[in-house]
């Protein structure tokens, strides 16, 4: 009898610990020791991954990040709702057994006779019921979970948008800090040089000692702000870690990211066309259409409750009894047993509960109303987001192209302030104000370069398109 249940129980653990499984995250969140974790319970990139394009990290981001695939547990939730709503239809089943005994002396006053009764009462049975009518309630319930599923769905659509677009700005973050980082390196060693060339001038006579600690200074600032720049550059691939999900919270030593290319000057056609776009395509508007059905359907559901309800109940019930009589003339047993099969409809109608159910679709109403509202607000930032991303676009392509102007008229004339210095025409701090613009200039065609980067990430979110909007449509030339 013990290994029956045993092993009866263990059959429905198993149930149970199925019906709750899920993929947990490999690293081992119940642990405080982080340096004692096994490989196993990290999330690293391949060994084999030398350079990190945007492409592959936007890739691992969707396949890593705890955030989002986390968010994609709501649609389960969502569609289990909905399948839950299903129920509704189906038959109820219910399983009673009671069991009774009772015990029973008799004394009679005439002699010293004594009657003992034992009767015992076995009563098994089923019973349940069927809904067949309640005003579409029922239909309400299962079309609001059905558009509350299609919201989830889209919400997790959206959460990969957001990602993607995070992941982007993350990226470029890191790439315009090597741009800069570049800059600072060519920045001191342009210093060095000419501390070089002024300590040999001041050897020979032909300078002033201001000369040479004017670019021991400029050096040092140089190598000053290159630690400042390494430091973004490993903050920022803390940040694209975290977005990437991986345990070790920074990239490995030996990946690296390429440097951004050149941009090719060009811009998009009529913004009309993205705005066209964002509103088909975009999951968060989408999402809320959704939701306005479902708030819909919820609240034609509660006029449900106005009218009546009917539904079939049934039953199957067996009674045996026994009893047992001891003593007097009446000693003996008996036995017997009897069944039975019960159905009908019942209907029932609330007439008055107190405006109960009138409050209840003032309350739907509302919510309706709102989420009404929040869907044209929700409209008009999509359109926002749109123009607000192709004019950054416009913008940040306009301002690279000066910027590389710029950046060429000021290496020119660093060139040009550098004879002069030489040939004692133009003083040091002439030489400090060329270098000071030559840096200024090439670190804002940097930040322009990667701001066109970051506009089109900006605009692909935009408008939620699953490829690159700038390399994908028409251009035209500035």
């Amino acid at each position: 009898m013990k290994i029956k249940v045993l092993s009866a129980f263990a059959v429905i653990s198993t149930m149970i610990s199925g019906c709750m499984d899920y993929p947990r995250p490999p690293l081992a969140v119940d642990q405080n020791d982080y340096t004692k974790l096994a490989e196993r319970d990290k999330i690293m990139l391949p060994a084999d991954l030398k350079e990190l394009t945007l492409a592959k990290a936007q890739e691992i981001a969707l396949a890593n990040n705890p955030d989002f695939k986390s968010i994609q547990f709501t649609v389960d939730t969502a569609r289990a709702r909905y399948y839950q709503s299903f129920s509704g239809y189906a038959p109820t089943l219910n399983a009673k057994m009671s069991i009774a005994q009772s015990f029973n002396k008799m004394y009679s006053s005439s002699n010293s006779d004594r009657t003992r009764s034992q009767s015992e009462n076995y009563r098994p049975s089923l019973s349940g019921q069927l809904l067949v009518f309640d005003c579409l309630a029922r239909e309400m319930n299962l079309l609001a979970s059905k558009y509350d599923l299609k919201n989830a769905e889209s919400e997790v659509e959206d959460a990969r948008r957001l990602l993607l677009r995070a992941v982007a700005y993350a990226y470029n973050d890191i790439l315009l800090y090597q741009a800069q980082k570049k800059i600072a390196l060519a920045q001191i060693e342009y210093s060095k040089q000419m501390l070089r060339e002024a300590e040999d001038k001041l050897r020979a006579g032909n300078t002033l000692l201001s000369d040479v600690l004017n670019f021991r200074v400029t050096l040092r600032n140089g190598e000053l702000n290159l630690i400042k720049i390494n430091y973004n550059i490993a903050a920022g691939r803390f940040v694209l870690a975290g977005y990437l999900g991986l345990t070790d919270g920074t990239l490995p030593d030996w990946v690296t990211l390429p440097d951004a290319e050149a941009p090719d000057f060009k811009i998009l056609p009529d913004v009309g066309i993205y705005i066209d776009q964002a509103l088909a395509n975009r999951p968060d508007l989408r999402g809320m259409r959704e939701l306005l059905k479902a708030y819909k359907y919820a609240y034609w559901g509660t006029y449900s409750a106005f009218g009546p309800t009917v539904s079939l109940d049934y039953s199957l019930s067996y009674d045996q009894s026994r009893s047992i009589v001891h003593g007097g003339n009446n000693s003996g047993s008996s036995s017997g047993g009897s069944g039975g099969f019960d159905y009908g409809l019942s209907a029932s109608w609330n007439l008055f509960n107190g405006f109960s159910d009138y409050f209840n679709v003032k309350a739907a109403l509302a919510n309706l109303a709102q989420v009404d509202y929040e869907l044209a607000q929700n409209y008009i930032t999509v359109i926002t987001d749109v123009r607000t991303a192709y004019e950054n676009y416009v913008s940040s392509v306009e301002q690279a192209k000066l910027s590389r102007e710029i950046c060429e008229l000021s290496f020119q004339t660093r060139q040009l302030v550098e004879n002069e210095y030489n040939a004692g025409t133009a003083l040091v701090t002439r030489v400090n104000e060329a270098e000071t613009y030559l840096i200024e200039a090439q670190n804002n065609l940097a930040t322009a370069i990667i701001n066109i980067e970051n506009a089109k990430a900006q605009l692909d979110a935009a408008v939620y398109s699953e490829q690159n909007i700038v390399n994908k449509q028409p251009n035209r030339e500035i």
